[in-house]
């Protein structure tokens, strides 16, 4: 069975039935009221109400030795209350897709 925290100060109830409604970007689950972010076998959690800012960013991969290998992967940096919390994606899309759902519209 999954267990939750909170990255917030903000605990939820009933987190079991809202990730079983999430649906899956990449390795993350988002639902109408939390962000999920894995953890091993566990999971933390981040209510979409304690999201103040989302921004896009891009952070630059260096790999190889015999031939450097640089690659720009998207990022989403979130705020929640004092803190930023770095979210790491593989697609553009996938981090377009995030930043649209939590985001207020208006």
């Amino acid at each position: 069975m999954a267990r939750f925290t909170s990255l917030s100060k903000n605990e939820m109830a009933n987190v079991s039935e809202d990730f079983k409604s999430a649906r899956r970007i990449e390795q993350y689950r988002v639902s109408s009221r939390a962000l999920y972010l894995p953890e091993g076998f566990r999971w933390k959690y981040i209510p979409l109400a304690d999201i103040t800012g989302a921004e896009e960013s891009f952070r630059v991969i260096s790999a190889g030795h015999c031939v450097p290998i640089r690659e720009k992967r998207p990022e989403l940096d979130l705020a929640v209350g004092s803190e930023t919390v770095h979210i790491q994606l593989e697609k553009p899309e996938s981090m377009r897709e995030l930043l649209r759902i939590l985001q207020p519209s208006g």
